[in-house]
């Protein structure tokens, strides 16, 4: 009788024709779809100084149609967009969108944390929308260089753990920005290539646009000098809560559009491909910018007046100082972002009694639970310490008990009959015999 051969574990959804067979099979076909590169959910941050209109702007990239006003954030707040994928209608690609709002410090907290901004998981796809208000131009200068200083910093902290691990794709990440992005500009090795994608939005341009013209070249040059130096798209937004009695409706639907278009392209396909915008770049500081990642030049920006060329960081620094005299208030705006202690409060209209108490009394005890850890570690340290001291004591009093001698050589035991060095004796001289 012919014996059935015992398969092995993991052997038999190998087996030809089974149903685990042709589930493997379909998978891989799948994945050789065009498109189909296993590029993974994509990761959106929206971040900027308080009252700059991020809820808003999100609002409107959610659902363009809608000119609601929403609620203030306060904290984070998550949320999330899907789109049918490019090559199959009947997949969902996914979004997860983060607006991080609330105090400074805050900010500084989600900024640095190793779980949710620009993780070792999130920064193939990540985008981060830099979102800052025209309306309060002193404000300007400090929220978007604060949020460029974070994400390089943030950014080489988790390229560091890739490269640690002899890892090629923080360089890949970078090359890819270079290539798709500037790849014909002229400055391409003198940009800071970040290797996500980063969108600076200037909200509430309706409320700048009356200004001296002087005054809006000097913040038009500063944006753009900034977002050409970081690799990234700069857009002027405005009217968004909708209508406009100035006859500019058009004018704001469009930039709106072009900024949908945008962040569909760089959440959704993402740097892969540069994006195509129906918008061509506008540098123009009369009218509203729109100048995307690698159509700027450092020539076509200029220098202030008097200021000689050198480094971008030089260029940057001009910049700033012509900025801080344009717009004073500058250096408090930036002192006040950088105030420690600025704790998270929550508004009177959010407040609950009981959900407060309750949290008060989670805080005390986690409080007198850290205390008595710290007790416990010291009083065990103490132990130790007094464990080691009597050890130590001990051998002491054994040491100083041991008799006179047993520490140094033993002394030699003498041979029988003979002398006490060891040397044998001598025999009784015999008359008459030799000696």
């Amino acid at each position: 009788m012919a014996l059935t051969p015992v398969m092995l574990p993991g052997q038999a959804i190998r087996t030809p024709g089974s149903i685990w067979a042709k589930a493997i099979e379909l998978a891989n076909e799948e994945r050789k779809k065009p498109g189909a590169d296993g590029r993974g959910d994509a990761f959106c941050y929206f971040v900027g100084s308080r009252a700059s209109g991020k809820s808003t702007l999100l609002n409107r990239f959610l659902y363009p149609t809608r000119a609601e006003v929403p609620k203030p954030s306060e904290g984070i707040e998550y949320t999330y967009a899907r789109k049918p994928a490019a090559y199959d209608h009947e997949k969902k690609d996914l979004a997860h969108i983060w607006e991080v709002g609330g105090s400074q410090e805050f900010a500084e907290e989600i900024a640095s944390s190793d779980q949710l901004f620009l993780t070792a998981k999130q920064v193939t796809t990540a985008v981060v929308v830099i979102v800052v208000d025209l309306s309060d131009p002193a404000a300007v200068l400090p929220t978007v260089l604060y949020w460029t200083e974070q994400v390089k910093k943030k950014l080489g902290s988790t390229y560091e753990k890739f490269e640690k691990k002899g890892l090629q794709l923080p360089e890949q990440l970078r090359q890819r920005a270079k290539s798709k992005l500037y790849s014909a500009n002229e400055d391409k090795d003198a940009v800071y290539h970040s290797g996500i994608s980063l969108v600076i939005a200037a909200t509430k341009y309706d409320t700048f646009k009356a200004l001296d013209p002087e005054v809006k070249k000097v913040m038009s040059r500063v944006l753009r000098y900034i977002a050409h130096a970081h690799g990234a798209f700069l857009c002027y937004l405005s009217g968004l809560h909708g209508g406009a009695s100035d006859g500019s409706g058009a004018e704001d639907a469009a930039l709106l559009d072009n900024f949908t278009r945008l962040m569909n392209h760089l959440i959704f396909t993402g740097l892969e491909k540069k994006p195509v915008l129906k918008m061509q770049p506008m540098s123009d500081h009369n009218g509203p910018i729109m100048m995307p990642a690698g159509a700027d030049t450092f020539k076509s920006i200029g220098r202030p007046r008097g200021a000689a060329d050198g480094s971008v960081t030089a260029g940057l620094a001009d910049w700033r100082e012509l900025f801080e005299k344009m717009f004073p208030g500058v250096r408090e705006k930036e002192a006040k972002m950088s105030t420690k202690g600025v704790k998270f409060v929550i508004p009177d209209q959010y407040k609950e009694e009981e959900v407060d108490a309750v949290r008060q009394r989670k805080l005390t005890d986690l409080e007198n639970f850290r205390k008595e850890q710290v007790a416990a570690a010291e009083a065990a340290k103490k132990k130790a310490l007094l464990a080691k001291a009597q050890q130590q004591e001990a051998a002491a009093k054994k040491k100083a008990a041991a008799p006179a001698g047993a520490a140094g050589a033993r002394p030699a035991k003498p041979s029988k009959g003979g002398a006490a060095d060891g040397t044998p004796p001598r025999r009784p001289s015999v008359a008459g015999a030799p000696s």
